[in-house]
């Protein structure tokens, strides 16, 4: 039995939890039965929204805890997962910290996602899926950790683990239209910044979105003066708090299109021709895809990423949302105008992402995290205890 540690609300958003779930997924379908410990109501009931499709080999435990307070879960958590028989623990937060590991390794292997080497943790094996990895000093910081027994903890780096569902990983045919140009706007489950009405305003008033829905640029705009319509695809996410007023925008501008609970992102981003969004796991799906992006950052933590994905030449960064939220949605627009009418320009953008991830990542961590405990692996799989 595997257990996963992770949370999402309103503050820290979905990111966690879908990449869990994907991870999830592929256990499941290795055999696995798989058991989410969350810390509070608020996170189960969007677990409950993504977990049925995964049947009753996924469970979710409420520890009723504070999600910013991961040491003082652990006299409930613990209980738990020698109860539940755990055999192995993925741990996806922030709030971790040393001690919480250093109690948990005594239970079972634990394994944890980590983005920024801000500590090093006693565990058994650490995640990360980033481009950047390689400025972070994982193996000269983890050379001499242990976790479970005594274990040599492992490193499982770069972006060939990064977990992005099969969707992502489906090859497909669909290009750009020559006669319009499709704009894909997201701004993740929460979009706490309010750049999805900010976009779509500035838009507007720079002639990108039209009110008649016959919105075109003009033959001065491009570099290749081909008049091209525009159309927008605005992802809402279940926590974004302007979503009446979006509602009310696409009901104005007919070439605007409001898309919720979205099941097959990756067919929606394929009808796309470049996207804009913040800097996070959104860029390595765009990467899979082949989408060029226009992207902004919006916190700390997303640094490396801006750094990485701006080196790649298929993706634009358009600034720092919390150092002048103006400026980079200025930067957006100018951009687009730029792009849309550029079609040799976006095509070498989509064209320098080619093979930069292959978004297989999440069947690469199923399968490590079952070798921690092979022989129960295969006494499960003959239908036998040990």
């Amino acid at each position: 039995m595997t257990g996963i540690r992770c949370d999402a609300n309103s503050i820290i958003a979905s990111g966690h939890m879908m990449r869990c779930l994907t991870i999830a997924k592929e256990l499941v379908r290795l055999g696995e039965s798989v058991t989410f410990f969350v810390a509070d109501n608020e996170s189960k009931s969007l677990y409950d929204a993504y977990v049925d499709d995964l049947g009753a080999s996924i469970d979710v435990v409420v520890l009723g805890t504070n999600w910013q307070d991961m040491e003082v879960e652990l006299e409930v958590l613990i209980p738990e997962l020698r109860k539940r028989n755990i055999d192995r623990l993925l741990v996806d937060s922030y709030k971790v910290t040393v001690p919480y590991f250093e109690r948990l390794k005594e239970i079972c292997p634990v394994v944890y996602l980590d983005d920024l080497n801000e500590d090093t943790y006693p565990v058994d094996m650490l995640i990360n899926y980033s481009g950047y990895y390689k400025s972070l000093g994982y193996e000269e910081a983890y050379k001499n950790t242990c976790g479970h027994q005594g274990q040599p903890s492992k490193l499982l780096l770069g972006l060939q683990y990064a977990p992005l569902r099969e969707q992502f990983y489906i090859a497909s045919d669909e290009r750009i239209n020559e006669n319009a140009i499709s704009i894909l706007l997201t701004s993740g489950g929460a979009d706490t910044q309010g750049m999805l009405l900010a976009t779509l305003a500035a838009a507007e008033e720079a002639g990108i979105i039209l009110t008649d829905g016959s919105n075109s640029f003009n033959e001065d705009a491009g570099k290749n003066g081909t008049l091209k319509k525009v159309r927008w695809h605005v992802v809402v996410g279940s926590l974004v708090k302007d979503s009446a007023i979006l509602d009310k925008f696409a009901e104005k501008h007919a070439d605007v299109t409001i898309h919720r609970a979205v099941t097959d992102m990756a067919g929606l981003m394929r009808q796309c021709d470049i996207a804009v969004c913040a800097a996070g796991t959104m860029l390595t799906e765009c990467a899979a895809i082949g989408l060029p992006a226009i992207f902004y950052q919006v916190a700390d933590n997303q640094k490396y990423n801006v750094d990485y994905w701006s080196s790649t030449g298929g993706m634009k960064f358009a600034g720092d949302v919390e150092t002048d939220k103006a400026i980079v949605i200025k930067s957006i627009c100018a951009e687009l105008s730029e792009l849309s009418a550029d079609m040799a320009k976006l095509e070498d953008m989509r064209s320098r992402l080619a093979g930069i991830t292959d978004g297989r990542g999440a069947v690469r961590i199923a399968k490590a995290l079952l070798d921690f405990c092979p022989t129960a692996q295969i006494y499960k799989n003959r239908g036998e205890t040990i």
